[in-house]
């Protein structure tokens, strides 16, 4: 369906805001499929599975809070919020940090890695169906041209100062 149907839209809309509305309302079609299937069973917020996963990869010391923010889906979470209710939920904990004592570590506990490896074989089955109506060559240009958008968004954040 076309995005001016889908949103009702009775005016011509300009290119550029005809793509960002349709990017916003896809980006909510995917994290409502997520959220539904694999994030809200396990009461789980999909930012709170990312520190999950970012952990899980990491080495056994796991990551500085600045160190998660960097590897973060979205860059403008609340990462020490995050950690903290992971962390009341034994999921990750806080360890001392011996280079730097101003900072913590943070690890993902047994409880934690248990949760993420209950919830990775849906997370496969969910991430192999998002592209599945596009054939190998139409998502290999989907994945160019959104990463070209990311770019420069990319660069006009940073001339922003932002």
């Amino acid at each position: 369906m076309h995005i001016q149907e889908e949103l009702q839209i009775t005016k011509p809309l300009e290119p550029g805001h005809e793509v960002a509305l349709a990017l916003l309302l896809t980006r909510e079609y995917v994290a409502r499929l997520f959220d539904q299937a694999l994030y809200e069973p396990e009461d789980l917020s999909d930012q709170q599975f990312n520190v999950l996963r970012i952990l899980k990869g990491g080495g056994k010391d796991g990551y500085l809070v600045k160190d998660i923010r960097c590897r973060m889906i979205y860059r403008f979470a609340d990462v020490p919020r995050l950690v903290n209710r992971l962390e009341a939920r034994g999921l990750v904990k806080r360890c001392e940090n011996p280079a730097d004592r101003r900072g913590s570590r943070v690890q993902i506990t047994a409880k934690g890695l248990a949760l993420e490896a209950r919830m990775h074989d849906r997370h496969q089955a969910l991430s192999q169906q998002v592209d599945r109506c596009l054939s190998a060559e139409e998502r290999d240009q989907l994945l160019a041209m959104l990463e070209r958008l990311r770019d420069d968004y990319r660069a006009q954040l940073e001339a922003l100062g932002k």
